[in-house]
């Protein structure tokens, strides 16, 4: 029903996928495969809502979040997340990053201890840092095959002193759906400490066959889950993110401040929420099966043409963390490899942190066509070592 293979000409429209790369990389003829953005078209009843919206006769007046809001993002998650919601529990924000700064400045104090788990979304270590937090880290653990949680790390760090945890679910960059027993015991160390969990699960819709998402409301109700339309629709610049918090203490404290802030979202954001929640579920569920035939893709490419790079089937996300330590590159080397022969703009291993400078992070979600061009300038690269 929906056309994934059309290559949208994103170009001098101040998109940053597209059009930053000049600023970020230092030349603008690069394949962008780096922010985390698709590179379909979106939604077309989404289009249409925005159009009706800003029609001939239409005001740009002050609005705010309509009942209509509310119910798409509570029927959206008890139909596709079995997450039971009310109208109380939802605070609108502008961003999920803007919406995770939102929580700290409410229920943290300057110099608190904050763990994060690399290789983890940068925007984490920029927050934590800049608002005065001190960061700690807790690393993955890497099997041999995908990623762990350290729960025996995460306890040392609660025991010297860590009082919030922010939790990516799932994972971004290395794509893991957290399981029922990880997310179990994490919540009981939580308890056990006084840790409170936050959870970017930003990523929650993008869960591939044989996986289930479950957010960490429904194994600890006094956490705070921060979910968005953004990654499953791709409107992140619309600024449509939601806060959820269930309990009442701490949500009466973060809703207090976001208000205080003036911090809600716009009027096209609301409109564009409302109907990706009422009307994109078709939508979705092709994009994945799209997405899926595009990981297995990768996977099966570099398994036959590129034996020095590791990379897994993801669970979830359209993000592919792939490893080049066994190329010998250093890390400005395969920076520059990419970037000059490859010709492709990727995010590179060192900005999720400290020990991944070999890695690398690929987006997938764009037509086949073009992921296979981009995957053959990575393999032409490559065999000019």
């Amino acid at each position: 029903m929906y056309n994934f293979d059309v290559l949208l000409e994103r170009r001098h429209t101040d998109s940053t996928k597209w059009d930053a790369m000049e600023r970020d990389y230092g030349r603008d003829d690069l394949m962008p495969f780096w922010v985390a953005d698709a590179d379909f078209p979106v939604l077309p009843e989404i289009n249409q809502a925005l159009q009706e919206r800003s029609g001939e006769g239409m005001t740009f007046g002050y609005t705010f979040a309509g009942e209509r809001y509310y119910n798409s993002i509570i029927a959206w998650n008890r139909e596709r997340h079995g997450l039971e919601l009310e109208k109380e529990f939802l605070i609108p924000a502008p961003g999920v990053i803007t919406a995770l700064s939102v929580v700290l400045l409410s229920v943290a104090e300057k110099g608190d201890k904050i763990l994060v788990n690399p290789p983890v979304y940068s925007p984490f270590f920029t927050v934590v840092k800049g608002l005065g937090y001190e960061l700690f880290e807790s690393p993955l653990l890497y099997n041999g095959e995908s990623y762990e949680l350290d729960f025996e790390d995460i306890e040392k760090k609660f025991k010297e002193g860590v009082s919030i945890y922010i939790l990516c679910s799932p994972h971004n960059p290395v794509g893991r759906v957290w399981k029922e027993e990880e997310l179990k015991r994490l919540s009981s160390l939580c308890k056990q400490y006084g840790v409170l969990i936050i959870s970017d699960e930003i990523h929650y819709d993008i869960v591939y066959p044989g996986y289930r998402h479950l957010s960490i409301l429904n194994v600890d109700e006094d956490a705070v889950m921060i979910t968005a339309p953004s990654k499953t629709f791709n409107i992140a610049g619309l600024k449509s993110s939601i806060i959820i918090i269930k309990n009442m203490e701490l949500r009466e404290k973060v809703g207090d401040f976001a208000a205080s802030m003036h911090l809600y979202i716009n009027l096209f954001a609301y409109r564009a929420t409302e109907t990706a929640y009422e009307k994109g579920g078709p939508w979705v569920d092709e994009m994945m099966a799209y997405l899926e035939e595009n990981a297995r893709f990768v996977v099966g490419y570099i398994t036959k043409y590129l034996p020095k790079v590791k990379v897994a089937m993801p669970e979830s996300t359209y993000l592919m963390w792939m490893d080049f330590s066994g190329c010998r590159f250093t890390q400005e080397e395969l920076f520059l490899k990419m970037r000059d022969e490859a010709k492709v703009a990727l995010n590179f291993g060192a900005e999720y942190g400290s020990g991944y400078e070999q890695f690398v992070r690929l987006n997938i979600a764009c037509p086949r066509r073009y992921l296979e061009e981009g995957m053959e300038h990575i393999r032409n690269s490559l065999a000019n070592k």
